[in-house]
């Protein structure tokens, strides 16, 4: 978990997750469509997933 990759994309999940939320919540679109943040939120996760992946099996 040291690569600074996966830890970048877990936070712009995160982010995008809570700004998502936060749209929701509040009944108001910030800037895209709500569900489009979660989306991105989970491209992102799959994408730190994949990398993660990725590194651990070329490492071996």
């Amino acid at each position: 978990m040291k690569d600074k990759i996966v830890i970048l994309f877990l936070l712009v999940a995160l982010i995008s997750l809570l700004i998502g939320l936060i749209g929701k919540i509040s009944a108001t679109n910030l800037y895209f469509a709500n569900s489009t943040w979660h989306a991105f939120a989970q491209t992102s996760l799959l994408f730190a997933i994949a990398w993660s992946l990725g590194k651990s099996s070329v490492s071996k």
